[in-house]
Formats: structure tokens, sequence, C-alpha cells
């Protein structure tokens, strides 16, 4: 959905505090078994995001009719301020993931992986606006091939690179789009 300037960049300051709230009430009153428990939690919640990232992409912006007119203006106007609220997101991650996780598997379990698939989203959010608003300025390596491979995603004909933060999943489910706008088959 089409943001003002001070909702598209809230989430710039948002998930940074509601990350370090969460890490806070963790912390508050842990044991080195539990943060070991927690550190885990942490990365599975990030290995979790790009999972999500991919098939959030992939399946709900690309197929879903609630999602993909919404997502087709991002295509259509790649630097118009698009994306979801701060509190639409954060209250799905508590939602779907803090609070099933807290009765399924404890608080430090829940944190943790809520605080890895919300540090997850923000570096998403953070790589996705690089690619699109700083295109024209030298950026790093890094960026540089994350900004060329997203960009396969939006001008090829071909359906693929649905991951922006990491082509991992791509390439596990074969949507790799190469630089010559092949698909890329898994080895």
């Amino acid at each position: 959905m089409q943001l003002s300037k001070f909702s598209y960049y809230s989430d710039f300051v948002v998930y940074p505090v509601v990350v370090i709230s969460l890490v806070a009430a963790n912390f508050s009153h842990i044991t080195w078994p539990t943060a070991r428990e927690w550190l885990a939690a942490g990365l599975a919640g990030l290995l979790l995001w790009t999972f999500l990232e991919y098939v959030l992409h992939r399946i709900a912006l690309h197929r879903m009719p609630v999602f993909s007119p919404m997502h087709s203006l991002h295509h259509g106007a790649p630097l118009d301020l698009i994306g979801t609220p701060s509190w639409v997101s954060v209250s799905v991650w508590v939602g779907a993931i803090l609070l099933p996780l807290w009765w399924w598997a404890g608080f430090h379990v829940a944190n943790g992986i809520t605080v890895g698939v919300m540090v997850g989203y923000w570096w998403y959010g953070y790589v996705h606006h690089v690619i699109h608003h700083h295109s024209r300025k030298p950026s790093s390596a890094y960026f540089s091939a994350l900004r060329a491979w997203h960009m396969r995603h939006h001008h090829s004909p071909k359906r693929g690179n649905f991951g922006v933060t990491t082509h991992l999943w791509d390439y596990v489910f074969g949507t790799a789009i190469s630089a010559q706008g092949k698909a890329v088959t898994s080895p």
C-alpha cells in the first residue's frame, strides 16, 4: 500500500526499538542455558525469515488476489513509498510467531525466534530500500550483487528471484534467474 514518508521510514526506527525491547525483556531474567537456547532460537528465526521472505514474496505478493495488486504497484513504480505499516507488520509477528510459540515452547524460544524474524524483516526492508532508492549511488559489491539479482526479478519475463536478501530458496526451488535471463537449475 502507498505509505506516507513517516510511515514508510518508521520501520527503520520501530523495529530496532521493538527488537531491543524484546531482547531486554528476555535478558532481564536469563541464565546461561536459557541464553544459549535464546541465541539458537534467534538464529533459527533469522533462517525462518529467509524462508518467509521467499514464500511471502513468491506466493502472497505474486499469486494471492488480496496482495498481488498492491505488490503490482511496487513493480509499476518501484521508487514510490509502498509497503506495510509498522503497526501491521509488528502485530502480525507478535500474533503469528511470538504468542503461539510462547504458549507452545516457552518465552525464551518464542522471544528468540521472534527477534530473529524481526531482525531479518528489518534487514530485508533496509536492503530493499537501498536496492531501489540508492541505485545511482556507488555501493558495496554486496549491494550491487543484490541489486542486479533483484532487478532481474523486476525486469525478466521469467518469474523468479523472489529472495531479496538471500538467493538460497530461489536455488532450492528452482526459481533463480541467471544474469542471462535463464532459469538456473539446482545442482
